[in-house]
């Protein structure tokens, strides 16, 4: 299936009348429910699917599913929400254009790497504003190690969202003294 229920537009609306906006069953409907199995494009034949996919984002349908395996690999990650950005520039459209986390678009269209997803900028703050003298913090590596393996792939955001879910469960300090950090997250 292409698009889920949260990119339909919430103003169009197949029951809804278009004088007086009541909701009715059409005459050949027993119910005003969608139909419980509604047809996949991977129930198309395959020159079919090629056609829907081309049309529907312009790429093949093995880089849509490949971008979208990866969309969905890294939404189970379950990252904290400061490791996103918001907006994303996009080369093609030359805008900015809402995550493929909130709104599925092939990262093709984004400059073809993941890495673009991640604010940057927020996750070396937050490595900025952790004390690696603490035995716990320091336990995974020190920052010098974490920045590198940033830089080496975009896949270590998985390891490094448990390593921040764990240091913050932690019942030491974890941040920095006297510093924006340590105002900012204690209060």
């Amino acid at each position: 299936m292409i698009a889920g229920p949260n990119n339909v537009n919430p103003r169009i609306n197949a029951l809804t009348r278009a004088k007086g906006g009541k909701k009715h069953a059409a005459k050949h409907q027993k119910t005003t429910e969608m139909c419980k199995s509604d047809p996949k494009v991977d129930d198309l034949p395959l020159d079919l699917q090629q056609l829907v996919y081309m049309f529907a984002f312009n790429l093949p349908k093995s880089a849509v599913q490949g971008s979208l395996h990866t969309v969905m690999e890294i939404s189970r990650w379950n990252l904290p929400f400061f490791f996103f950005r918001e907006k994303i520039w996009s080369w093609h459209w030359k805008e900015f254009l809402p995550s493929p986390l909130k709104v599925f678009t092939p990262i093709e269209y984004y400059g073809g790497s993941f890495r673009e997803l991640f604010d940057d900028d927020a996750i070396y703050c937050f490595l900025l504003g952790l004390d690696f003298r603490m035995r716990n913090v320091r336990k995974f590596g020190n920052r010098r190690v974490w920045e590198d393996r940033i830089l080496t792939s975009w896949r270590v955001m998985d390891s490094l969202a448990a390593y921040y879910w764990m240091i913050m469960r932690s019942k030491t300090r974890v941040l920095r003294k006297q510093t924006l950090y340590e105002i900012y997250f204690n209060h």
